[in-house]
């Protein structure tokens, strides 16, 4: 089996970036760190690969990402995708610039901090800017936009199935016998189409098995505001009341968290009271402190290996048509669904 990079960067005891810097000869590297490099790579037989005409004028490859406060609690959902790029760009002599963004970044800013790094593309993570993306590539600066449908229609993109997601999340509860499931949402002025998308493939779940939603059982959860989270599940989840939902499907597993903690001061138990769903898989669940939930999981660092051979096709062949991947989300089962006897 042939060495790649990621071995290279393990036997000189370096990260990747530092080991691609080295044997390309660029960055900041010091010479104690280039001479092991050298010296891994011989012993490993390692040969890096040469880049093409045009793939020889990328250097660095900006990734906008979110610094905003309400979307910290993604960050381990999104590092395997960084991580990932990091790596198959790594190979092509590529190094990677994180450049910030938040809700209120004006485009002019956002298209001049992506000019001053040298960046000779741009990948964006959960962010969307018509105007900037358009001047970039006018400006011969491809961009890629990842996990943002809402452009998937003018864009390179690469983003996740939804829809597909949310219904296979319903049928999973259909057919553990659920029959009266709500449905707890948020809406992100940010994401609008995860968020219709998600609804829409869930209802269409219960559409399709002839099960009804009816409008009490339909709940909106606000930023910030446990407290109405917890005023309007009480009098549908009140243990006293007979004809209660069994089941719950969450927008993601970050509001799951929020809705099985509001459930658990009401007594009630999951799974054996109430059932609990979501896609996303956005919590770490290493941590001790986070319940096991069922997700529809997104594979992120497969995410990260597809962006990256989309820029890099884009780089050398420059292709006429625009091209947009969904990847699709798989069960994942942590034992919070149950069956009905």
């Amino acid at each position: 089996m042939k060495p790649k990079l990621r071995d290279v960067a393990k036997r000189a005891g370096v990260s990747i970036t530092a080991a691609s810097m080295a044997l390309t000869e660029t960055g900041r590297i010091s010479d104690e760190t280039r001479k092991k490099v050298f010296l891994a790579a011989e012993e490993l037989g390692y040969k890096r690969k040469q880049k093409t005409s045009r793939l020889a004028d990328f250097t660095n490859v900006g990734v906008l990402v979110s610094t905003e406060y309400h979307w910290a609690f993604i960050w381990g959902f999104i590092r395997p995708i960084i991580e990932q790029l990091e790596y198959e760009l790594a190979a092509y002599d590529m190094n990677l610039i994180m450049i910030p963004s938040k809700e209120s970044s004006e485009s002019e800013d956002l298209y001049k901090k992506t000019i001053s790094t040298g960046c000779g593309a741009l990948i964006s993570l959960h962010y969307g800017n018509d105007e900037l993306f358009a001047r970039l590539e006018n400006a011969g600066i491809p961009v890629i936009v990842v996990m943002t449908s809402e452009y998937h229609d003018r864009n390179y993109s690469v983003c996740v199935d939804d829809f597909q997601g949310a219904y296979e999340a319903g049928c999973h509860l259909i057919r553990l016998g659920h029959r009266k499931i709500a449905y707890v949402g948020i809406q992100r002025p940010d994401l609008p189409a995860l968020s219709n998308d998600r609804f829409i493939g869930f209802k269409k779940a219960m559409d399709v098995n002839g099960i009804g939603l009816p409008a009490e059982d339909i709940f909106e959860f606000e930023t910030g505001h446990m407290d109405k989270l917890r005023k309007d599940l009480y009098p549908v989840f009140n243990p006293a009341r007979k004809e209660k939902p069994t089941a719950v499907f969450c927008l993601d597993d970050d509001l799951a968290l929020r809705v099985i903690t509001a459930l658990k001061e009401m007594t009630l138990s999951i799974p054996e009271d109430v059932s609990i769903i979501a896609p996303g898989d956005v919590l770490d669940y290493n941590l001790p402190y986070i319940p096991p939930i069922t997700t529809m999981q997104i594979d992120t660092a497969y995410m990260g290996k597809i962006v990256s051979q989309m820029l890099i096709n884009r780089i050398e062949h420059n292709p006429d048509t625009q091209h947009g991947l969904k990847v699709q989300q798989h069960l994942v089962e942590r034992g919070s669904c149950r069956a009905l006897k």
